[in-house]
């Protein structure tokens, strides 16, 4: 997979997203909102990743 593939999928998969944001709440994830649910599951994959070594 090339990079104007991996950024065609992306963009399917943030439309998608839209689509359900858009059904629970009424508007589609700000920016930061976006970033903030970003670093919250780059958080979350660390904090496992150092359990699984016993951290």
């Amino acid at each position: 997979m090339d990079i104007k593939d991996m950024c065609e999928k992306s963009e399917k998969i943030r439309e998608l997203y839209h689509k359900l944001e858009m059904s629970l709440h009424g508007s589609k994830w700000s920016v930061e909102e976006d970033a903030l649910a970003f670093l919250t599951d780059a958080g979350l994959v660390g904090r496992l990743t150092m359990a699984q070594q016993l951290r």
